[in-house]
């Protein structure tokens, strides 16, 4: 009869019987907690090797009560993964920080109706010291939010107020910033704005357009609201298209509520005739790395998504027995370049 195959994955135990040692020896040997004499020592590293023994990292965790790891989940709705730049350079600065500080960082990408389920998974199963959350609408899931707070590990959100206690928040002052930019383009007499936005509502662009809408009434300008299907420029220039077909009175500037929006707006403006700024002005925000460089430079509202993620992880490894320190609010600064100018004469 032919040998039984192992299929399943070597334990511990397995580890322990191949060593001739107790169990116990080499669970000391995996956390360092204890020294363990050269003899055994040498024996279970041997078992390790031939058994390809890789230790579960939740129960290394839970040994060691510390997983040098902070998670990362973004909510991703639209596929785009690291294509969003917001969230590239959010992951750039977390990084960074994560590497200094002697730790891993976990990324995981989620569909909208599975992105707190997932933070719940990985909190209870200790693979993570800290997580950072970008989601949608956090206040949707309050019970689920209450659920992974109760686990008492440290949990920091995205762009959105934390209204769950033990859970802070990373933000930026985006209803300030779209102030800013409403103000510059009344500065340079502009009165008919529009704002184009995905469809899918996020917390950075929902405050965005709240402080364009106040804003924009305070001024008595008139704000014509636009959207496109996602945060792309693909989308941006399909919105752009049919609201200009539809036959009502252009703009004589555009905010977009991001960058890639803004370069899909000049594009497509540029293509149907119409000069950037000459005949419409567009400004966008985040100020992503290309806006500096294409032509006409955006114009934008400087979000500091770098800073953001080095802080948010700086917060999480900083927390002690689960209560997140207070992160601060970071500035959005409006940045002027070539794309924004004076209205065009009546």
């Amino acid at each position: 009869m032919a040998a039984n195959r192992q299929t399943s994955r070597p334990t511990l135990r397995d580890v322990a019987d191949r060593a001739d040692v107790s169990p116990q020896t080499v669970s000391n040997y995996l956390s360092g907690r204890h020294a363990t004499r050269s003899g055994p020592r040498e024996r279970i590293e041997i078992a390790i090797r031939e058994l390809d023994y890789r230790p579960n990292a939740a129960a290394r965790a839970l040994r060691s009560r510390k997983a040098d790891t902070v998670a990362l989940v973004l909510e991703d709705p639209n596929a785009l993964g690291l294509h969003e730049y917001f969230h590239m350079e959010f992951l750039n600065g977390a990084t960074a920080a994560a590497h200094e500080a002697g730790n891993n960082l976990m990324v995981t990408l989620t569909r909208p109706d599975e992105t707190l389920a997932r933070a719940i998974e990985i909190a209870r199963e200790g693979r993570a010291d800290g997580l950072a959350l970008s989601l949608g609408d956090a206040s949707a899931s309050a019970a689920e939010m209450r659920e992974l707070a109760a686990i008492g590990l440290p949990v920091v959100l995205l762009q959105q107020a934390a209204s769950v206690p033990g859970v802070s928040s990373i933000t930026a002052q985006d209803e300030v910033g779209a102030a800013a930019a409403v103000a510059h383009l009344v500065g340079h007499g502009h009165r008919r704005i529009a704002w184009l936005c995905g469809r899918e509502l996020w917390p950075g662009p929902e405050r965005r357009f709240a402080g364009i809408r106040e804003a924009a009434q305070a001024a008595g300008v008139e704000l014509v609201e636009w959207a496109c299907e996602d945060y792309t420029v693909r989308s941006a220039r399909e919105a752009v298209a049919d609201e200009l077909a539809a036959g009502a009175p252009a703009p004589s500037a555009v905010i977009a509520a991001n960058d890639m929006i803004a370069l899909g707006v000049v594009q497509q403006l540029q293509e149907q005739g119409l000069a950037v700024p000459g005949d419409v002005s567009v400004v966008g925000f985040n100020d992503f790395d290309f806006s500096s460089w294409v032509r006409p430079s955006l114009t934008t509202v400087r979000i500091p998504a770098a800073a953001m993620g080095r802080r948010a992880v700086e917060v999480l490894l900083a927390a002690e027995g689960g209560a997140v320190p207070e992160a601060p609010v970071f500035p959005a600064e409006l940045v002027v370049r070539e794309s924004s100018g004076p209205a065009p004469a009546a």
